[in-house]
């Protein structure tokens, strides 16, 4: 990575661990997937699970049973191959993406963080008022507990921009196997075109939800082979 490029940034100490906790991270994944199930309906699950299965048969050279027929039985099949793929989550983000893509097409719905397209960049409330929000104690907060639950990547960085923007720097994110594999898919554009990004949509989660204001998120770099996400209120 060009050092003068990072040195830019804010970097975190790194985790004392190489990949999260999958099992933790798993728990927090199925939040989501719950909710796409209740979206979608059924034919969200039998998709999401088909999916998953046959991203960790290509990662381990083994056919997965086909008993599964629920996400606590496929999140347990998943956590028991962890001694062949340390990080079977990726199977779940990559079905997400996948069945995402198959049934926005069919259905014209959208499970989505943040894609509200062109809205206002600035940091200002619609009545004009400046907004005042902490991003340098934010990030802090976060980091702490996201390092506590061992959810965290190992190295992360982030800046501040004078319009109230913070760009986040993962020099090695634990989703970029599967990123690489989705955009060879062709499946990481979302609605408006712009790349689709795991930890941008996280991150903007958690930012409105401290925060109360609505955020989107930018990828400015992907794979270089650091990636770099912006994320904004509007």
């Amino acid at each position: 990575m060009n050092k003068l490029k990072i040195s830019s940034f804010k970097m975190f100490e790194k985790a004392p661990y190489e990949l999260p906790d999958p099992k933790a991270l798993m728990e927090a994944q199925m939040l989501g997937f719950r909710e796409l199930e209740k979206l979608f309906g059924p034919v969200f699950l039998t998709r999401f699970i088909k999916h998953a299965l046959q991203f960790i048969a290509q990662k381990i050279g083994e056919t997965p049973p086909e008993d599964i027929k629920t996400l606590d039985q496929l999140a347990e099949y998943l956590l028991s191959k962890t001694n062949k793929y340390p990080l079977p989550n990726c199977a779940f983000y990559y079905a997400q993406i996948k069945t995402e893509n198959e049934l926005q097409g069919r259905t014209g719905a959208a499970y989505r963080v943040g894609e509200m397209g062109f809205h206002r960049r600035y940091v200002k409330s619609p009545n004009g008022e400046e907004r005042t929000v902490d991003l340098d104690d934010i990030m802090s907060k976060l980091c702490q507990f996201a390092i506590g639950m061992k959810l965290r990547p190992k190295e992360l960085g982030y800046k501040t921009n004078e319009d109230g923007s913070l760009d986040l720097i993962l020099p090695n994110c634990f989703y970029k196997e599967v990123c690489r594999q989705a955009f060879d898919e062709n499946l990481l554009k979302r609605l408006d075109g712009r790349m689709q990004c795991a930890m941008g949509s996280t991150l903007c989660q958690y930012f409105k939800l401290v925060t109360g204001y609505e955020w989107d998120y930018d990828c400015l770099e992907f794979d270089k082979p650091h990636c770099i996400t912006r994320c904004f209120m509007f």
